[in-house]
């Protein structure tokens, strides 16, 4: 049992009057003892708290008294020396609470040597023995020998003496308190004094207490029960579908990329594991719908396959279902119940009901200790994670709870890691209470920050919708890529509208035209819902933006249970214990603030404007319904239908067409002439992500460069340069002919492009010089009205007869662009056998596949490749054997 003594002073005075209190007690204490005492003494810039000489023998005791809530090592090494120093006979230590970890290493090699066997360190236990046995204090131990006590503190105070005994009767952690007067032990206790003591001992703040009759405290049976304890504790919930607004499943294998954080917090583990690191503490950090939840669930289920299963051991708790600072010791203990029921720890017959000291001090008992003490001896590590962690500082003293924990998992460095997510948009003031409790936190942990979606995260999760859907077709693929913007939350949120849209009954071929701007989408959720249904959303909303959130417990009384019912099914509430909460902060955030996210609209303009404006102004009036082929045959240049195709794509994808079965119309509310497309597209560019981005770096100039690294910012799709720098050209050609502000500061590039002479070349003596990946990447440039295209790729393009001399598509060529990707790479791997030399470089790796790039150099004769020096040849080789790669 753990013995605590507090010294309580009146409001505002200082540690040192603290100090001196102690210091006064055990002058006593000593003085009882026959020993004459002086007090702060310095002995050239040593201090010693008290010097004492026996009255009836010679010799000379140095005291140290502590009266905080960690001594230190560095408080023991300094004692220690100055007692050796100054060749006192005696030194003791006292101190009224427990060590910090390093300390009390220090301590227990202290007492093992000789040299110091004249020192003595008493503890608060040893105090209080030492004040009853001098009748200094009075307890009686009959009458709470029937009493389930996990600690119990000497409360010295400027009122009186008083006992405190902290009663556990839940099996997890005390809910009442037992106080005596420490002097008289059957005087009456008023109730102003037992209210002071709780106002200013934490330990006892939020427990109900016994000032008599001792048959009132029943010892209840030891069985952890959530109603006993009333809080409950919820688990971080998972998707059962991918669509679902819940965190990504790892057991359901809805969890798509990050596989760079994740390796690093998984290595952290195991550098904490092989003892490389001496952290316990660490945190997710970043924006609301990143991913972070998602995240802990994947951390926790790697922690169980065969790799981890027998070293880890994790659980992810939702910090939203808090309702008091006893959230922090239930967690703890479902994790440790956890774990033993499990078989992580196997259950032995000496194992007991795990109890906690107080519902701060949880790893003090003796359950617990012989936990971690297993723990250590079996090398595993449990791993408890607080998810939502932000919401701890909404709720008021929750936050100390939670820092005490952390603060004793670091100092005494157990067999347990913890860690918990942050939202990087919080930011807590420098004159609330908890900011230097976080700034401590913050700085105890090791630190892992969560990034937007790469394009593998996003084809992730697009793949997870067409294994629900079917296959889609590129276009919209492109168009959720590009709508994303690299936002975890929205490519999830746009993937699922799809999703909705397709099991409404719309066709795929007309999803090109599905809105995706993200406040028409929250604005479609609350369509969705009837009157009294958006009513009781947006006061459970309102409710949890506030922290103060919406119970079970009123259910009924303020919305009907039916309402809770149909806002579940509808997936636009989330339960998380006895909290209801909406399925996503940013849409909670909206519902209460009408505020949507800044984020514009993101779409790839790939077709040049006047391509786009001559086809758009051949439709006649809004009414009128034209097919593919009655476009053609009106087009002035007589295009084909493909390229008329993907320029209709791309007016669809802006909104200016629409598609019903074969035929196309025109949008009714726009004018069909110039200014009408004009104003159409102004109007749509102010809320265009890559115009937004460029109006807000205020640049004088805006250059091709400029919009091209606002392009690559803003998508996150891994194009080559030279693709990157068309859509670079297309989009100024977009911004040129509209009414936008910064089109005046745009300078528009120079037309015209090399002009090599193609049909001179020699098909049969030459090799490609461009990768086989480049060439694929470019196919698609070929739809562009002059596109960026370099000559290289255009003399490789001529040699797979892709285009002719004048740089024109061939019917071949048109064949290949119609490809999906799969089928191109194997048209060209065919293709490119037909050209003498690489048939001749295919026979020879065909023969020895280990062939490297100087050894073929070798092989062949010096002119085979091309180029003049060896790093030249070098790089032709390395581009004729790309091709061999994907050869069928």
């Amino acid at each position: 049992m753990t013995k605590e003594i507090k010294i309580i002073l009146e409001e505002g005075a200082s540690n040192k009057a603290k100090g001196n209190c102690f210091e006064d007690l055990i002058r006593k204490l000593l003085s009882i003892h026959q020993y004459e005492i002086r007090g702060n003494i310095n002995f050239s810039g040593m201090e010693i708290d008290l010097v004492a000489e026996h009255k009836h023998k010679t010799e000379t005791l140095y005291v140290e008294c502590k009266a905080k809530e960690k001594v230190s090592s560095d408080e023991l090494s300094k004692f220690c020396f100055n007692v050796d120093f100054k060749e006192a006979n005696y030194g003791y230590f006292f101190r009224t609470q427990d060590l910090e970890s390093q300390a009390g290493a220090l301590l227990s090699e202290i007492r093992k040597k000789p040299k110091y066997k004249n020192l003595s360190f008493f503890e608060p236990n040893d105090i209080i023995q030492m004040l009853k046995d001098a009748k200094m204090v009075f307890e009686s131990e009959q009458a709470i020998s029937t009493l389930s006590i996990s600690k119990t503190i000497l409360a010295v105070t400027y009122f009186g003496d008083y006992f405190i005994y902290l009663i556990n009767e839940s099996n997890a952690y005390p809910t009442k308190f037992y106080l005596i007067n420490a002097n008289q032990n059957d005087k009456n206790i008023s109730f102003e004094t037992s209210e002071l003591l709780k106002n200013r001992i934490d330990d006892v703040k939020n427990l109900t207490v016994v000032t008599s009759n001792l048959n009132s405290i029943k010892k209840e049976s030891k069985i952890y029960s959530a109603d006993n304890l009333i809080e409950t504790i919820s688990e971080v919930q998972e998707s059962e579908h991918w669509y679902d607004y819940l965190p990504a499943s790892s057991e359901n294998k809805h969890f798509v990329g990050r596989d760079g954080i994740r390796t690093q917090i998984l290595d952290y583990f195991k550098e904490i594991h092989s003892g490389k690191s001496k952290k316990r503490i660490f945190y997710l950090n970043g924006k609301s719908g990143w991913g972070k939840s998602s995240l802990v669930l994947e951390i926790k289920g790697r922690c169980r396959n065969k790799h981890y299963k027998n070293k880890f051991y994790a659980l992810a708790i939702d910090t939203r279902s808090a309702t008091s600072d006893n959230f922090v010791a239930l967690s703890l203990k479902k994790l440790l119940n956890s774990a033993l029921d499990s078989g992580f720890l196997s259950k032995t017959m000496f194992d007991r009901d795990i109890t906690f000291t107080t519902n701060t001090e949880l790893l003090t008992s003796d359950s617990v200790k012989l936990l971690l003490q297993r723990l250590s001896v079996e090398s595993k590590f449990l791993i408890l994670i607080f998810d939502q962690f932000e919401d701890v500082f909404r709720k008021k003293d929750l936050f100390k709870s939670f820092y005490k924990f952390l603060s004793d998992v670091t100092d005494s460095k157990p067999n347990i890691i913890v860690g918990f997510s942050w939202k990087t948009e919080i930011i807590i003031p420098i004159d609330h209470e908890a900011y230097s409790y976080w700034q401590q936190a913050k700085e105890q942990a090791k630190e892992f920050t969560i990034t937007e979606f790469g394009e593998k995260e996003i084809d992730g999760v697009i793949k997870q919708l067409e294994e629900s859907v079917g296959p889609l077709d590129k276009s919209i693929k492109d168009r959720i890529k590009e709508s994303s913007q690299g936002l975890p939350w929205l490519t999830k949120k746009l993937c699922i509208h799809i999703f909705d849209q397709i099991q409404l009954g719309l066709a795929k071929e007309n999803l090109i035209e599905s809105n995706l701007n993200i406040a028409d989408l929250f604005k479609k959720d609350e369509e969705r819902i009837e009157g009294t249904e958006l009513k009781a959303l947006k006061l459970i909303a309102k409710r949890a933006y506030e922290g103060n959130f919406f119970e079970e417990t009123e259910v009924g009384d303020l919305i009907e249970n039916k309402i809770i019912e149909s806002l579940l099914h509808k997936r636009l509430i989330i339960r998380s214990g006895v909290n209801y909460n909406i399925y996503w902060d940013i849409f909670r955030d909206y519902l209460v603030t009408g505020v949507i996210p800044i984020i514009g609209e993101s779409f790839l303009l790939r077709q040049m404007v006047n391509s786009c404006l001559d086809v758009f102004l051949l439709f006649e009036s809004v009414e009128k319904k034209e097919t593919l082929t009655q476009l053609s045959h009106k087009h002035s240049k007589g295009i084909g239908e493909e390229a008329l195709y993907n320029i209709l794509l791309e007016l669809r994808n802006i909104g200016l067409v629409q598609k019903e079965n074969e035929y196309f119309k025109i949008k009714r509310e726009v004018e069909i002439s110039k200014e009408g497309f004009i104003k159409y597209i102004t109007d749509k560019f102010q809320n265009y992500t890559p115009y937004l981005v460029l109006k807000k770096t205020n640049h004088n100039k805006i250059t091709k460069d400029t919009i091209l690294q606002v392009l690559k910012i803003t998508f996150k799709q891994d194009f080559q340069d030279t693709t990157w720098d068309a859509y670079a050209k297309t989009l100024i050609s977009w911004f040129a002919i509209s009414n936008i502000d910064i089109k005046n500061k745009i300078i528009e590039p120079q037309k015209g492009r090399s002009n090599p002479r193609l049909n001179s070349l020699n098909k049969e003596e030459l090799l490609p010089r461009t990768s086989f990946k480049e060439i694929i990447e470019a196919l698609h440039l070929l739809n562009i009205e002059e596109p960026a295209i370099n000559k290289n790729i255009y003399r490789d393009l001529y040699l797979t007869d892709i285009i002719d001399g004048n740089k024109k598509l061939t019917d071949f060529g048109r064949k290949v662009i119609a490809s999906d990707k799969s089928s191109q790479k194997k048209i060209l791997s065919e293709k490119i056998l037909t050209l003498d030399k690489m048939a001749q470089l295919n026979i020879v790796l065909g023969k020895q596949h280990n062939y490297k790039v100087n050894d073929l150099i070798e092989f062949f004769p010096s002119d085979f490749f091309g180029g003049k020096e060896l790093a030249t040849k070098k790089i032709y080789a390395a581009k004729a054997i790309s091709w061999l790669k994907f050869k069928s």
